[in-house]
């Protein structure tokens, strides 16, 4: 009933036909060469190729004048600059789709990361000026008001399906390669719906303004200890009443006339028998930060700068443990973190030290 009662329209799906154009601009009076196959890639010549890429990026030029085009180069070009399917055209799709499976992944992202009027290369044309290029990226890509030409381009770009299996240390690796070459880590998720949504990586930096327990007093420390001998076993952590003033304002929690330690605090505190996460509970108190729950948020931990009366958690953590498994499952991360106004890391152990790896989408 309450889907019938919505006024507004929901939003087309885009359809790519073979053989019709994408764009409003008229075609050349004359019809242009179609591509042919040389090298591993698709051939078109002089002057059309002068055109194509000067203005738009596209190829990667040959001694005769001509340019040479990937699969989805093509496809773009035969969409948006009326240029003819290689022949045969009948089957030349099929054709793409047996050799590279993957195939219409690039040739989405292609359409969608070009939509704005920015520009997108394949990393093939680029192994010749980027050397620093890394193996898991399919892409530069530039910003409509860049020189393609002179600058370094702003994203490297990644291809992924909604169901590809994550490995989080690659992604890792791969994100700190990008940021070292000096482009900003993109990924573009394509789904079964050939939609594309397109996510920044980025490394956090999450600090607070809590004291810290390094930060205490010996006088402190001791009162800390002596609370903790003396809490008591509860459901989900222990409770403790303390006779002295409580000098941690981050560990723990008031009820029921005393204070609540969750059992990753008391072991912090106490230096007991260490879990698989408490590294990164561990790195994040040290921060200064204060750790609640994110049960509600499916997530290990909502994580405050300040005291949680003063503002909202600005961040939602999960260690890597439960992290999600596919892209799909980053999707609903993600999509739920900033519907709420926060930003989801994952905590990634690498080195004997932490890193917080921050997706949000772009578009």
């Amino acid at each position: 009933m309450g889907g019938r009662e919505r006024k507004f329209a929901p939003r087309l799906r885009t359809i790519r036909p073979l053989g019709d154009s994408l764009t409003t601009n008229t075609p050349p009076a004359l019809p242009l060469p179609s591509p042919e196959p040389r090298d591993g890639f698709w051939y078109l010549p002089a002057p059309l190729s002068q055109r194509l890429h000067e203005k738009s990026a596209l190829g990667s030029p040959t001694s005769d004048g001509g340019i040479l085009l990937t699969t989805e180069e093509v496809m773009f070009c035969h969409w948006y600059r009326h240029v003819p399917l290689p022949e045969p055209a009948e089957t030349w799709f099929d054709d793409q789709v047996a050799a590279s499976p993957q195939f219409g992944l690039r040739t989405v992202a292609m359409d969608v990361l070009r939509n704005g009027g920015e520009l997108v290369v394949p990393r093939q044309h680029l192994t010749h000026r980027l050397t620093n290029l890394h193996s898991s990226t399919w892409a530069v890509r530039w910003q409509r008001h860049e020189p393609w030409t002179k600058n370094q381009g702003y994203s490297q770009v990644r291809l992924q399906h909604t169901n590809d299996l994550l490995d989080w240390d690659e992604l890792f690796g791969w994100v700190v390669a990008v940021i070292d070459a000096g482009h900003v880590p993109e990924l573009c998720v394509v789904d079964d719906e050939f939609d594309a949504t397109v996510y920044h990586l980025q490394l956090s930096n999450p600090t607070g303004m809590h004291r810290t327990l390094q930060q205490l007093s010996d006088d402190e420390q001791a009162i800390v200890q002596r609370s903790c001998k003396t809490a008591k076993p509860m459901t989900g952590g222990y409770f403790l009443l303390p006779a002295e003033p409580w000098p941690l304002s981050a560990v723990g929690v008031e009820h029921f006339g005393g204070r609540f330690l969750r059992e990753e605090e008391h072991r912090y505190l106490i230096g007991s028998r260490r879990e698989a996460h408490d590294d990164v509970y561990d790195d994040l108190s040290r921060r200064g930060l204060l750790l609640r729950p994110g049960f509600k948020y499916g997530c290990k931990w909502r994580v405050y700068e300040n005291a949680v009366h003063v503002e909202h958690a600005p961040w939602l953590v999960q260690r890597l443990s439960h992290a999600p498994a596919t892209w799909e499952e980053v999707c609903l991360a993600v999509r739920l973190a900033e519907g709420v106004n926060k930003r989801w890391l994952c905590a990634i152990p690498h080195s004997g030290l932490i890193s917080y790896l921050n997706i949000h989408r772009n578009a």
